[in-house]
């Protein structure tokens, strides 16, 4: 039985996390009502909650168990002396007690306010659906990859691009439904291609998609390897630690480190909070400085996942890496557009053969009827694909 994390349960700890003079207080009027391990009823027996709090109210209302719970287990600890384990919270502790499978967080940041994400919600092993519409998020963090049994992720409407979606994500092994409508995407990150599990991707309403897709797809196929003069500041870096270069041959290599037991859990934390402060080769095994130079390289899928004229955004760290990326993809697409070609030429051949083989034209006319809507599918993907070949 799936068990749901709502909003509300999140706003709630980040105001313990950020605030524990307030979780304070109101655990000690909650125990105080709860001592005789009753239920409240009527919550103006703690008297007034703030609308500020009003996360607080709406969990004392459905989520009360679950929060007496903890306020009694942290009260015990104390007691005990017991002291918090590294990385451990008080929100960890929550989700931890309750295994979470399914994490409902969609609108809970407005625009405007701090919206950064516990890191606590990606150590939730058995996190199978997580939802984050309409939340205004600029950035995912790389800790996305922890999670390995994650089949759904909705994304739809926030302000992501390109860069902000973490190469990371290729480890979520199990990922089958990926949400990024309304974001400002003008192409798919390439790394999704390295996802096999995946079999929904929605796409539509990103800033200039599909102004890019048909720039790019209309162009000569040389404008779509584009190069990036970096940034001059980052070129001013003080010397690294010895731990630092190491997360970045990690980074570099596109392992699963979150999977391997060998690195140890504060490591994977520390390369976590780096990942965003590189730029990955889709080629090599290289990972350099976000700002430093590099490529862009522009790629098509035709088709991919039921749709046609899919584009795909790369980055490569040189010229060779870059080629290598665009040219294989190219004849892939090439090949693809000659094949439906043949299946539409095919399908007019049989239209024909049973036309004029036929004497009841009521017949022929019922089987074209009936296939209609594949002719107009293999016309469209047709037309599609001559308009590749005789760019390419």
């Amino acid at each position: 039985m799936s068990e749901l994390l709502y909003g509300y349960e999140l706003l709630l700890f980040k105001r313990f996390q950020t605030h524990p003079d307030t979780w304070l207080e109101w655990r000690q009027k909650i125990l105080e009502k709860t001592q005789d391990d009753s239920m409240i009823e009527d919550l103006d027996d703690i008297g007034s909650i703030p609308q500020s709090l009003w996360f607080l109210s709406v969990a004392l209302h459905k989520r009360q168990k679950y929060l007496i719970q903890l306020i009694k287990s942290e009260v015990k600890r104390e007691k005990q002396g017991l002291i918090r384990k590294s990385g451990e919270t008080l929100f960890s502790t929550y989700l931890n007690a309750h295994q979470f499978t399914e994490f409902h967080l969609d609108s809970i940041f407005k625009y405007g306010e701090e919206n950064s994400l516990p890191l606590e919600i990606f150590k939730c092993q058995n996190l199978s659906y997580l939802s984050l519409k309409y939340n205004c998020l600029y950035e995912l963090p790389a800790d996305i990859g922890r999670l390995q049994k994650l089949r759904y992720l909705a994304l739809t409407n926030n302000k992501l691009h390109v860069q902000s979606l973490p190469y990371s994500l290729i480890f979520c092994r199990s990922l089958e439904t990926l949400l990024l409508d309304n974001n400002l995407l003008d192409a798919l990150p390439g790394f999704l291609l390295q996802i096999p599990s995946l079999e929904t991707v929605h796409r539509h309403g990103n800033h200039n998609y599909f102004k890019s897709t048909f720039m790019w797809y209309h162009t000569d196929v040389h404008f779509r390897i584009i190069p990036i003069m970096g940034n001059k500041d980052s070129q001013k870096r003080q010397q690294q630690t010895l731990q630092f270069l190491a997360a970045q041959c990690v980074i570099g290599s596109k392992k699963d480190f979150f999977s391997d037991s060998g690195v140890a859990s504060v490591l994977k934390d520390f390369i976590c909070s780096i990942y965003d402060k590189f730029s990955i080769c889709h080629h090599c095994e290289k990972a350099v400085y976000m700002g430093d130079p590099g490529y862009k390289v522009i790629t098509f899928k035709n088709p991919y996942l039921g749709n046609t004229c899919v584009p795909f955004q790369h980055w490569a760290c040189t010229k060779e890496c870059a080629t290598a990326i665009e040219i294989p993809a190219r004849f892939e697409q090439i090949a693809a557009a000659t094949e439906l070609d043949t299946k539409y030429r095919m399908y007019i051949q049989e239209c024909e053969s049973a036309f004029f083989n036929n004497d009841h034209i009521d017949s022929v006319c019922s089987c074209l009827g009936s296939s209609s809507s594949d002719t107009e599918s293999l016309s469209t993907k047709s037309s599609a694909s001559r308009s590749t070949c005789s760019i390419l």
